[in-house]
């Protein structure tokens, strides 16, 4: 046996033990080991974290083929990421104490650090990254020859690589420094609690909600979905958790593959800013704000509640339009099988420890750190009760190597955000688009917040969540404020931007992975999925314009606020999805649809002429439907066998 082939043969067992060891480090070391300094810590994590990304993710893969790997290269590799990482290790105080102080064998390491990280990132969301990474480079040997605003002056290499190298910013800079502590710490949690069989808990509650319902699996979807997306923090992994139960369902009940996916796949997107837990863009929020992590959960409920307000009433009628069934009797799962300590331990006890500890102060790596350790008792509690005990070591084993491997496929990301936040810095290209912003908005709020939108909607549709949050904030955060946003609200409103391009052609990730199991067009889900989440694309503005609608101001306010913006959800997405035919229909929808518009606004004045418009539209809207009755001898229109 060859090399190749032995290392072909043993790298799913190598791999597997790598995450382990990863997840434990990342347990241990931020959590015990605090005699380290902070870019000890970095340069530990940017090790494991690129190196098991490289084996991970082969350097090239073709359709239908083998992953191709190149042992050979890639363990050169990471003997470069090791020699690189040990040397910032072992100079880590003469690199606080002497920033810029590089001699020519640093500078080379770290070029070539640079370098592999920036493949690992390619890797494994594509060349958007690295791209973005050389476009900086480019813009900044060309810009002391540019005019006017743009113009900077010349930067040498030594300056750039000391910056981003040998110093605690650009690799080992704030945001590897979040990817090596609490990041990584609650993706760990996040594969614990699915461990303990929290998914399947989500799923079945949801379903006992919902199911007996017109449209229950549809709305059971919306429910789960958002439930296991607050622990998971990823829009993709949902889709494969969640959906793998509730889009065969739906598909069974006469769902049209693009619908069923597309409910999965805006009700997955929409986890990432669903309290509790939220996703990992929540901690980041209270670190960037330093807000308590309590305070960002309550600021993001309403929008949340206002978010699926939306898409659930999209798809309540949609399914209604349709005629769609309700799920069968015997497949609802009954209370008394789902509300016993087993089902529901693995779920509440090591959610209410993360809470209460992050609730009384402590800080968000310790109280992950304890949650993850109550994940593992109760999990080890429940399989001696269902004296399974000795399934247990291999089920944590299998999370910590799941968390492990989720880890490196983030880390080259925000390793590689952290040195674009760096040369955003050292160019000055943050106040520059900033300039720009308040140029082309002025004193316009609205139009300064579609100016704004670009950055996140074309970021989002090649990149992760994270890198688009943290990118955006970066640099378009500023101007914002300095036109009145509040600062909460617009970190909200990147955010929100951030988790849509999961559903956005034309990459709609979230979408795609649906598609995957629904077996339909993923063109037509993410258009499914974009239509059904009208409400989230609209509101971001709308929170952005209100306060009130983040849960800042008195409480009065946000009531009233709150409560015509639910009124205006349901309005749009009958709008987009009501019922009736013919021209009048369609003109009490666009009443209902302007109307729900009008609701959303924090002007007394238009939300009054929401609600009556409201009101006129509901009234004309069932006079019609009543002739139309009227005109099938009592029967009931149903639009069937349209494609949602």
């Amino acid at each position: 046996m060859n090399v190749r082939n032995f290392l072909n043969k043993h790298m799913n067992h190598f791999l597997f033990w790598s995450g382990i060891v990863f997840s434990l480090t990342q347990l241990i070391v931020p959590m015990f080991f605090q005699n380290l300094l902070d870019i000890q810590v970095r340069a530990l994590h940017v090790t494991l974290g690129v190196s098991i990304a490289l084996l991970c993710f082969p350097f090239r893969q073709r359709e239908g083929q083998e992953h191709e790997r190149s042992f050979i290269w890639d363990v050169f590799l990471i003997a470069v990421i090791v020699l690189a990482c040990f040397n910032v290790v072992v100079k880590a105080l003469d690199i606080y104490m002497k920033p810029g102080g590089a001699t020519s064998l640093d500078l080379l390491l770290g070029t070539a650090l640079l370098i592999i990280v920036l493949e690992a990132a390619r890797r494994t969301v594509g060349a958007a990254i690295p791209i973005l990474v050389a476009m900086l480079f480019v813009y900044i040997y060309v810009a002391p020859y540019l005019g006017g605003l743009w113009k900077i002056r010349g930067l040498s290499f030594n300056f750039i690589m000391n910056s981003v190298y040998y110093s605690p910013l650009g690799l080992f800079g704030s945001v590897t420094g979040m990817s090596a502590t609490f990041i990584a710490m609650f993706i760990i949690f996040g594969s614990l609690l699915s461990a303990t069989g929290g998914g399947k808990t989500f799923i079945d509650l949801a379903l006992a909600l919902t199911g007996r319902f017109v449209g229950g699996p549809a709305k059971a979807a919306v429910i789960s979905s958002a439930l296991f997306g607050s622990i998971s923090g990823s829009s993709v992994a949902n889709v494969m958790v969640t959906g793998s139960y509730t889009i065969p369902l739906m598909k069974r009940l006469g769902y049209k593959p693009e619908f069923a996916g597309a409910v999965e796949a805006i009700a997955s997107t929409g986890g990432g800013i669903t309290p509790p837990i939220m996703s990992i863009t929540a901690f980041m929020m209270a670190e960037f704000l330093n807000i308590s992590y309590m305070n960002i959960i309550g600021y993001a409920l309403l929008p949340c509640l206002l978010f699926y307000t939306g898409v659930f009433s999209g798809v309540h009628f949609q399914t209604k339009r349709r005629g769609l069934s309700a799920v069968p009797e015997d497949e609802i799962p009954k209370w008394k099988d789902i509300l016993t300590f087993e089902r529901m331990a693995g779920l509440v006890i090591p959610t209410v420890v993360l809470l209460y500890l992050i609730g009384t102060g402590q800080p968000l790596l310790k109280a992950g750190f304890y949650a993850c350790v109550s994940s593992i008792i109760v999990l080890v509690l429940s399989d001696l009760l269902k004296k399974k005990i000795n399934e247990t070591p291999r089920k944590i084993l299998d999370a910590l190597s799941e968390a492990g491997a989720d880890v490196a496929r983030i880390a080259p990301i925000l390793i590689s955000v952290s040195v674009l936040v760096n040369l955003i810095g050292i160019t000055g290209i943050a106040p520059k688009i900033s300039g720009l912003i308040l140029q082309h908005g002025g004193s316009n709020i609205f139009i300064a917040l579609l100016v704004a939108t670009i950055v996140p909607f074309l970021l989002g549709t090649s990149l992760p969540v994270v890198p688009t949050y943290v990118l955006s904030v970066s640099i378009l955060v500023p101007p914002l404020m300095k036109i009145g946003i509040d600062p909460v609200a617009a970190h909200l409103f990147f955010i929100y931007w951030a988790i849509l391009g999961g559903v956005t052609p034309p990459t709609c990730t979230a979408a795609v992975a649906a598609a995957s199991i629904s077996k339909g067009n993923w063109v037509k889900t993410g258009l499914n999925a974009v239509k059904l989440g009208a409400v989230a694309f609209i509101l971001p503005y709308f929170f952005a314009l209100n306060p009130s609608l983040v849960g800042r101001g008195p409480v009065s306010s946000i009531v009233i606020h709150g409560l015509t913006a639910f009124v205006g959800a349901i309005a749009i997405a009958y709008g987009f999805f009501g019922f009736g035919k013919g021209a009048m229909a369609v003109l009490s929808r666009v009443l209902f649809f302007v109307s729900g518009i009008l609701l959303l606004f924090p002007d007394f004045k238009l939300s009054a002429a929401g609600m009556v418009g409201v009101a006129v539209a509901f009234v004309w809207n069932k006079q019609i439907l009543k002739q139309e009755c009227s005109g099938l001898n009592g029967g009931v229109s149903v639009e069937k066998n349209n494609e949602a």
